[in-house]
């Protein structure tokens, strides 16, 4: 199983067998705004590529309905692609025009058949509040045409908590942890966990890497969106607290991780 990591913010691709699942994608260059700014740099990857690829789409992950993970165009562009989400993302996905999208409660389970043999199953996990009202995290396991493991991979980009992260454990060994590196507070609201929450969850579900996500949040943020965003941690302090234990791989745009061997 490959991880790519497909921009320089929180868009992931899960390979396996010839087939693809993107997690939250935003695939053009249309820019986020709102309650926060985000626009693309250079070298993001565009549906374009991925179809050039040949790599089959076999479903989207969505983590929340909010717009910097659910975005609207990327998901018309991709057709008929199956969305999978929590009831607010399935919903939100249905209403800008996926006509194909599933609702996931924490703890439920679904197969996806790959092209060339195997399996990619997928778990929703729980995040931890707040934003466990309206955000997901998913588990993501290859499983190859004799029934043996081929990597596993958990993605949560907001709160990961420690029993989330042992109830992961128990279902496998875990090869890789997408987490959040940098704590974000808007105003008093806790958005994303830093790192001391993300390496205690990396280190409780035993991962053999953790990766960062949601990198750099405060970058393209307006003067006054910056004044109610506080942001703390990184990716040296989340390195920190878990060297020694895990390996702490950050992959650049366009850059690939093997979920098993961590190369």
């Amino acid at each position: 199983m490959l991880l790519r990591r497909l921009d320089d913010y929180q868009s992931w691709q899960i390979q396996f067998a010839g087939s693809s699942l993107l997690v939250d994608p935003w695939l053009d260059d249309q820019p986020i705004s709102g309650s926060f700014d985000r626009r693309h740099r250079t070298g993001f990857t565009t549906l374009a590529d991925l179809v050039r690829e040949n790599s089959t789409i076999a479903g989207v992950l969505l983590c929340t309905s909010v717009n910097d993970h659910l975005r609207i165009d990327t998901l018309r562009a991709l057709g008929d692609v199956p969305v999978h989400g929590n009831v607010k993302a399935a919903k939100a996905a249905r209403a800008g025009g996926s006509p194909n999208t599933h609702v996931h409660r924490t703890g439920e389970s679904f197969d996806v058949e790959c092209r060339e043999g195997g399996t990619l199953r997928v778990t929703s996990t729980k995040c931890g509040l707040p934003l466990g009202a309206i955000a997901t995290g998913w588990l993501i396991e290859a499983i190859d045409g004799e029934g043996n493991d081929r990597g596993r991979l958990w993605i949560e980009p907001h709160q990961p908590i420690i029993d989330t992260a042992r109830w992961v454990a128990a279902r496998g060994p875990v090869d890789v942890a997408v987490l959040p590196t940098q704590s974000v507070v808007a105003l008093v609201l806790p958005v994303t966990a830093g790192p001391k929450r993300s390496a205690a969850a990396a280190l409780a579900c035993g991962a053999r890497a953790l990766v960062p996500t949601a990198t750099d949040p405060r970058r393209d943020m307006t003067w006054w969106q910056k004044s109610i965003y506080f942001v703390n941690g990184g990716d040296q302090s989340t390195a920190r607290l878990v060297q020694g234990r895990a390996e702490f791989v950050h992959l650049r745009t366009g850059d690939w991780l093997d979920v098993r061997s961590g190369r």
